[in-house]
């Protein structure tokens, strides 16, 4: 038994770094880039924005993982609600569009309201790129590519719950060796020299950064239905 989790685990391993480099990046790029060039600054910001997206996917991953480990078979009968989670991801890059257009994060550092209550709702009501990166990666695990669905399957014969979880994870650790790094981290470079460069231009870049990701959510939406 021990020799046949360490084969799943390689196994998916080495899948997910195969999704990784080739249709994981293609997928991503255009979500990710317009998000990190529309909130962060340099470099290592994007290489930051691309680690968190990534930690969000593998949480997911270890939590499908978990879920077909306990509910065994009956997870595969859920499969056609996997088709939801695409309408969910795209609800959810339209309403990070929004709140970039409505509440820019340049503007919401800190409250000067002296009133704690209003002060409060302003604080819950800010764009945080951090914890919507990190959501986003989260929800675009919910939309199982067909590797990924192979190996929801291969988990359902884990002799535990936990063994599902890590192998599922380790396919999303796999995932992270991609060309998407360094499109993050230009994308970074790039927000960040066009912001120095052109400072009194940083709200309209971020805005349109948010109107480019509802476009995107809007027709990622309407090419599931």
């Amino acid at each position: 038994m021990p020799i046949q989790f360490t084969t799943a685990c390689f196994t998916e391993l080495l899948l997910g770094i195969t999704s990784g480099i080739s249709q994981c990046s293609v997928f991503c790029a255009p979500f990710i880039s317009t998000h990190i060039m529309g909130s962060k600054e340099g470099a290592v910001e994007g290489l930051k924005s691309f680690v968190v997206f990534s930690a969000g996917r593998i949480f997911m991953c270890a939590m499908l993982g978990l879920g077909a480990g306990y509910m065994g078979a009956a997870f595969t009968g859920m499969g056609g609600n996997f088709n939801y989670g695409s309408i969910i991801y795209s609800a959810m890059l339209i309403l990070i569009g929004l709140l970039m257009l409505m509440r820019p994060v340049c503007l919401c550092k800190k409250s000067e309201d002296k009133n704690r209550w209003s002060a409060f709702l302003s604080r819950g009501f800010v764009f945080n790129p951090t914890t919507h990166l990190f959501v986003m990666g989260s929800a675009l695990a919910v939309i199982p590519c067909p590797p990924m669905g192979a190996m929801l399957l291969y988990s359902l014969k884990m002799s535990s719950i936990i063994s599902g979880g890590i192998i599922m994870a380790l396919f999303g650790i796999g995932t992270t060796v991609s060309p998407l790094i360094i499109i993050c981290v230009l994308a970074g470079w790039f927000s960040g020299k066009l912001k120095t460069e052109a400072p009194q231009h940083r709200m309209m870049f971020q805005r349109i950064s948010g109107l480019i990701l509802i476009l995107l959510g809007a027709f990622s939406a309407i090419s599931y239905m």
